[in-house]
């Protein structure tokens, strides 16, 4: 992407643009900003104000469209809350690739109005974090088969001890794995 010059709110100590963030997620307008902004002694520009603010909204719009897309696919991908987690960082990570390639394929603008694209270490940066995303889902999948095999091994176990206990012989011990827990014997 083009590099830009940090705007003047983006120069500003870090917790002048949380104070911004903040008065905005409590509905505060651009004027009220500006009061509070002139009581602090904090000179910036009406329009600087307006840009970051309509850039923390479009910031915020894109992370819960993401979010909303990534919940509803792990919603369909089971319950277990690690892979949740992980499964949403996954689409997350999908989302931001998508969205960075979608500007850079020209359909965005940066602040001054000119096309954005992606340089040579972009476009390496873009390549690796696939690469390691594709790493990490592979090793989430290995984990997750882990897990379950484990699972499986202690539920048979339980199944001999219980069926032995019972006096239940051993055909049925086999059929009650193969059945219940999908173990052939």
């Amino acid at each position: 992407m083009t590099k830009r010059q940090p705007s003047s709110i983006d120069r500003q100590p870090p917790e002048i643009r949380e104070l911004i963030g903040a008065l905005r997620k409590q509905g505060r307008t651009i004027d009220e900003i500006m009061q509070k902004l002139g009581e602090l002694s904090v000179e910036v520009s009406r329009s600087a104000v307006g840009r970051h603010v309509k850039g923390l909204a479009e910031v915020g719009e894109r992370m819960r469209r993401s979010r909303d897309m990534a919940e509803a696919l792990v919603a369909r991908f089971g319950d277990e809350p690690d892979n949740r987690v992980a499964r949403l960082n996954f689409e997350l990570m999908h989302g931001l690739v998508f969205e960075t390639l979608t500007a850079a394929a020209g359909s965005e603008e940066d602040e001054d109005g000119e096309p954005v694209t992606l340089g040579p270490q972009q476009v390496k940066f873009l390549t690796e974090a696939l690469k390691n995303l594709a790493s990490a889902q592979k090793a989430d999948s290995e984990r997750t088969m882990k897990v379950r095999a484990e699972m499986a091994r202690e539920a048979a176990q339980a199944v001999d001890k219980v069926a032995k206990r019972e006096g239940l012989s051993r055909p049925t011990i086999d059929m009650i794995k193969a059945e219940i827990l999908g173990i052939a014997v």
